[in-house]
């Protein structure tokens, strides 16, 4: 009992600290950029299939509440006991964001169209061979950061994604991704307290 309270303690003590340095002189809005690298993880709808991904992102406020925001994902493998049904499923995307900003929180949705770069494979889907296939996707963004300070932030975002491929074999390609990590951020116009 006394370790559980001493974790949470410590846990208060750093979110109160976090936030009285997030309270200096860091802006969210128009001008911002920032950028993120982490590794994503995933759970497919129709298959019971769970991947990871190298997640990487680069936002750019044009306004105080709306931001444009590329995202790319490299596949690194499979998390699941079954073998993957791909070989590989890479993705990108591109889209805009509205964001809710409270001092340094932000939380955010967003629409980012994109495209997925996948291969089946073969053995798994008892297929001769397999092609490089490229197919359109639709997915939807939620996410929140905390800016630490001018210079760096945490986030956790959650995707949903819908599409299909019809290269091969049809199969359906709906999955939900989940990211967290430090992110980095840069203002280019004046900084503004909050």
């Amino acid at each position: 009992m006394e370790q559980l309270k001493s974790r949470w303690l410590f846990i208060i003590s750093c979110l109160i600290t976090m936030n009285g340095f997030a309270q200096e002189n860091h802006t969210i809005g128009k001008g911002l950029i920032n950028g993120q690298l982490t590794l994503s993880t995933s759970s497919m709808f129709t298959e019971k299939q769970s991947y990871f991904y190298l997640h990487g992102s680069l936002e750019y406020f044009v306004s105080d509440k709306i931001s444009l925001a590329g995202e790319g994902y490299y596949y690194l493998g499979n998390l699941s006991n079954d073998a993957s049904i791909f070989n590989y499923n890479h993705s990108l995307f591109f889209g805009a964001s509205k964001h809710f900003t409270i001092k340094n929180n932000d939380f955010y949705l967003g629409i980012q169209p994109g495209i997925s770069i996948s291969k089946l494979d073969a053995n798994t889907n008892q297929l001769l061979e397999t092609h490089v296939a490229i197919n359109p996707l639709a997915s939807i963004v939620a996410g929140y950061n905390f800016f630490v300070n001018n210079y760096f932030h945490f986030f956790v975002q959650t995707r949903l994604i819908e599409g299909e491929t019809n290269f091969d074999e049809h199969k359906k390609m709906g999955e939900i991704r989940f990211s967290a990590g430090l992110g980095f951020n840069l203002n280019t116009t004046k900084k503004n307290k909050l």
